[in-house]
């Protein structure tokens, strides 16, 4: 009885250091271990690529490429502010394909909403067009990246015609 009493004692002791010796991670963290709030991810992103998975030659220079910020500079000026408030304001530009099938940058009106952060995961609540639109994007260190598994992206064709092709991609905004 005693034997027993002293490994059930011994036992407690064991499971007890063990789960204080523990070495807790933050909740709030990203892959690299920084500690990620309101605070920390709060600030203006700039987009610094737009990656694609097919390659393309917007500019018709005879080189490919998967990042189409190499091809144009029509993403140039695309910008995500979150503000510590919880509220966010975006520029969005890009290129597309005219009525004449050409290439052509355009610029849309600024939207604004809202923003959580849950782990590493930031969500952009705004309105389009009366509806209801959640934006999810991953945060790593000083980077937003927003991925699609499955979406239109233009490219040309082999005699330089402008096509829109679907790919997978991913947006990366860096502060």
């Amino acid at each position: 009885m005693k034997s027993i009493k002293l490994a059930a004692i011994l036992l407690s002791s064991i499971l007890l250091i063990s789960i204080f010796s523990c070495n807790v991670e933050p909740v709030d963290a990203d892959l690299f271990g920084n500690v990620l709030n309101t605070a920390s991810v709060s600030g203006t992103y700039r987009m610094t690529a737009f990656n694609t998975g097919i390659p393309t030659d917007l500019n018709h220079d005879g080189a490919t490429s998967t990042n189409q910020m190499l091809e144009t500079t029509c993403f140039n000026g695309s910008s995500i502010t979150l503000n510590p408030d919880g509220t966010f304001r975006a520029s969005s530009k890009g290129v597309e394909i005219n009525s004449s099938s050409t290439l052509q940058c355009f610029s849309n009106p600024d939207y604004t909403g809202t923003w959580t952060l849950s782990v590493s995961v930031l969500k952009l609540t705004y309105i389009s067009a009366g509806n209801v639109v959640e934006k999810l994007f991953s945060v790593s260190a000083n980077r937003l990246i927003y991925s699609a598994t499955q979406g239109q992206i233009v490219g040309t064709s082999t005699t330089n015609v402008p096509i829109l092709l679907n790919s997978s991609y991913n947006i990366i905004y860096t502060r």
